[in-house]
């Protein structure tokens, strides 16, 4: 007898996400929550001023640049998190396919943090964000795209 395929359905932005588990026409939270990642306003982020140098040929001050954007910054630790919790899933068997639906940048940011036996299970990849879709919404939605 063929055994069925467990499909989970990964929807995120860069600062919250979902996991879905796809079962006929119908969707149900895989773990039990939603996750939110701390989104930090630029007041909380850069409190101090930034540093200060003298020109070699001017007496004119410039002030440096941050060399890290950190809203950027908190959107990549946010999707190595997502990976670290697919990754968890992966080895207790929890899903056999998974669907990955986000935004051009943060999808590139989970397929660069992905394990080779998680990317070989991703069925499809949709480049959009549509994480404020309700789960009927988006059960529409996938009927549709995939």
């Amino acid at each position: 007898m063929k055994k069925h395929k467990i499909t989970w359905v990964l929807v995120a932005d860069g600062t919250r996400a979902r996991i879905f588990v796809k079962e006929f026409k119908s969707l149900s939270n895989a773990l039990g929550q939603d996750f939110v990642s701390d989104n930090l306003r630029d007041s909380e982020i850069y409190m101090d001023k930034p540093g200060r140098s003298y020109d070699s040929s001017n007496p004119t001050r410039h002030a440096y640049q941050p060399r890290t954007d950190w809203h950027e910054y908190q959107k990549r630790l946010f999707a190595k998190d997502l990976c670290t919790i697919l990754d968890k899933a992966n080895e207790n068997a929890d899903f056999d396919e998974l669907i990955i639906i986000s935004p051009p940048k943060m999808l590139g940011d989970i397929r660069s943090y992905l394990a080779k036996q998680i990317l070989s299970k991703v069925t499809a990849e949709i480049p959009k964000d549509i994480s404020k879709l309700s789960e009927y919404d988006l059960l529409n939605y996938l009927e549709q795209e995939v």
